[in-house]
């Protein structure tokens, strides 16, 4: 792990100067942030090395040794460029940082933060390995961990991420969300992620492919040029049979997500919320499928926001006047089934003339018809806002 006293040697900080908290040189250094916003400490992320103007605080030296205070436990290094807001960094806050074991370092007006932020990275980049790098990265950008949008597409620039040129799209591979895995089986998932992931990088319409881990998997972040491009090779390859091939597990534990392809560093944080928005609707209307295209299933994830608020309770209403559950899930089935009654009475281990028969009271019960056009589509939503309502 790069320390701070690592740092002291890149050619970069010669004309910066140590002032105060010479103990904590061997602090550990994760992350380097640049922050000028009041609250700071609530962006951090532990094992920071903070560039800061003092911005926020330049109106009083108190306010400047209260900050140093706060971060002594968050930062392994606070470095304050002076010149613009601060002429020089006040006796009392080098004070502070000496008596907290926090290293102050100041930097000369001209030394330019992306400079310091590319050598910095660098750095640590020699220390931790790039994978780990690029997973924090695009955590910063899901979680919207940052202030400075331009740094941050620097930043991208130094991993090869053409944040403002490129598309993106998330995949999202994880156990369903109350099944408890075996660390064989997460084992398994991160294998059947990484396959895929290089499977990816070998089309020529995914420019990379990063793996990031979440709580029960894996994100895989799909990069490409061109848009249409992208979605194609995404809907084209990456299919439940495509994983069923390569995952030696019951597929029944899986749930997959795919997000839309989506320009720009807000296009990555919406093609990842998609992705759990697609498995969630997904397995509300299909429970023998565990891969979810949020590209298919826009329209019921639209309607399943309507549905969740009250104003879908009217729709719900609709099949209360059944007054039967044997009567409404022979409805759910018939439409699951195609409007195909041999398939229904099938998949309900019934005979054709019974579904034909609960079918007909339904709809004297409802007073609505299947053979009427708009009748049957009100019958249909109600079904919908049964199943995506949350009911």
């Amino acid at each position: 792990m790069a320390k701070v006293s690592d740092l002291l040697n890149l050619p970069i900080f010669r004309e910066i100067q140590v002032i105060a908290g010479h103990n904590g040189l061997s602090r550990t250094v994760r992350h380097v942030t640049v922050m000028e916003v009041p609250d700071i400490k609530r962006w951090l992320k532990g094992n920071d090395f903070l560039i800061t103007s003092f911005y926020s605080v330049r109106k009083s030296e108190e306010e400047q040794c209260r900050l140093i205070e706060d971060l002594a436990d968050t930062c392994c290094c606070v470095a304050v460029k002076t010149g613009e807001y601060v002429a020089e960094i006040p006796e009392s806050v080098r004070e502070t940082a000496e008596s907290c074991g926090l290293p102050l370092l100041e930097i000369p007006y001209h030394v330019t933060y992306i400079d310091l932020i590319i050598n910095i990275m660098n750095l640590i980049f020699e220390e931790e390995g790039t994978s780990a790098i690029l997973e924090k990265y695009v955590k910063d950008i899901l979680y919207e961990n940052y202030t400075d949008e331009i740094l941050m597409v620097e930043r991208g620039r130094l991993f090869g991420f053409e944040v403002e040129k490129d598309h993106f799209a998330a995949v999202n591979i994880s156990f369903r969300k109350k099944y408890i895995a075996t660390e064989q089986e997460k084992k398994k998932l991160r294998f059947l992620c990484q396959t895929i992931q290089q499977f990816a990088k070998s089309s020529p319409s995914v420019r990379e492919c990063y793996k990031i881990s979440l709580k029960k998997g894996w994100l895989l972040l799909l990069e490409g040029e061109h848009q249409e491009s992208l979605r194609h090779f995404i809907h084209t390859y990456i299919t439940e049979e495509f994983i069923k091939e390569r995952w030696t597990g019951g597929w029944e534990v899986l749930s997959c997500g795919i997000g839309p392809v989506l320009p720009g560093m807000l296009g990555i944080r919406d093609t990842y919320s998609a992705s759990f928005k697609a498995m969630r609707v997904g397995h509300m209307l299909k429970n023998d499928q565990f891969l979810f295209s949020y590209d298919k299933l826009r329209t019921f994830c639209v309607l399943q926001e309507f549905f969740a608020q009250e104003k879908g309770q009217v729709l719900k209403e609709v099949l209360e006047s059944a007054q039967s559950q044997e009567l409404i899930d022979t409805l759910v089935m018939y439409y699951e089934c195609g409007a195909s009654l041999d398939k229904t009475a099938e998949r309900m281990f019934t005979h054709k003339n019974t579904v034909k028969y609960r079918l007909n009271r339904l709809q004297e019960r409802t007073g609505l018809s299947l053979k009427n056009p708009d009748e049957n589509f009100q019958l249909y939503l109600a079904v919908l806002a049964m199943k995506l309502g949350g009911q």
